[in-house]
C-alpha cells in the first residue's frame, strides 16, 4: 500500500463527486470531500479482505461527500426558522395597533418583495400567493426562500 499515491485517484474521485455536483456544494469542495474519503479509505483497507481498493474507496468517498453535504444543508438558512422568528417579530408589533409595513430593503427584487410581504403581511399561503400573481407554486415558493435569503444576509453582521 505504501507504494500507491493518492494523487493517482484523483480521476476516480472527480468522477464520483462529479455526481452530486448539483447538491449546493462547489465543485472543489466536493472534490477535497472525496479526497478525504479517499484518504480514510487507504488507511483502512485491507488488500487481504479481497476486495479492489477503487471498490473499498468508492463507499468512503462517497460517505465524505454526503457527510459535507448533509452538513452544509443543516447550517443553511433554515427559513422555517425564520419564517417563525419574523411572524413573532410581527405579532409582538401587532400589540401596537399600527399599520406598519414590513420593512424590506430596497434592492431586493419587486416580485421577491411581494411575495414576502404577501407571506408575512396578510398571511397568505403560498397556492394563494402563486395564484395572485399567475406563478406557479413551486416558483412562489422559490421566491419566497431567495427573499428571506436575501434578508437574512442583509440582517446577519457577518
Amino acid at each position: 500500500m505504501k507504494d500507491i499515491k493518492i494523487e493517482d485517484y484523483l480521476p476516480f474521485v472527480k468522477s464520483i463527486a462529479a455526481k452530486y455536483r448539483y447538491s449546493g456544494l462547489p465543485y472543489d469542495d466536493l472534490v477535497q470531500e472525496g479526497m478525504l474519503g479517499l484518504w480514510e479509505a487507504m488507511q483502512r483497507y485491507d488488500p487481504e479482505k479481497g476486495a479492489k481498493l477503487t471498490t473499498y474507496a468508492a463507499f468512503w468517498i462517497k460517505k465524505r461527500i454526503i457527510e459535507a453535504i448533509n452538513n452544509e444543508h443543516k447550517h443553511h438558512l433554515n427559513s422555517a426558522e425564520l419564517n417563525e422568528t419574523i411572524t413573532a417579530e410581527k405579532e409582538e408589533n401587532d400589540y401596537s395597533k399600527s399599520e406598519e409595513k414590513l420593512k424590506l430593503p430596497e434592492n431586493m427584487p419587486e416580485l421577491e418583495k411581494i411575495v414576502l410581504s404577501l407571506s408575512f403581511e396578510e398571511q397568505l399561503t403560498l397556492r394563494d400567493i402563486a395564484a395572485k400573481l399567475d406563478i406557479s407554486r413551486e416558483r412562489c415558493r422559490q421566491l419566497k426562500e431567495k427573499g428571506l435569503r436575501r434578508l437574512k444576509s442583509v440582517l446577519s453582521p457577518f
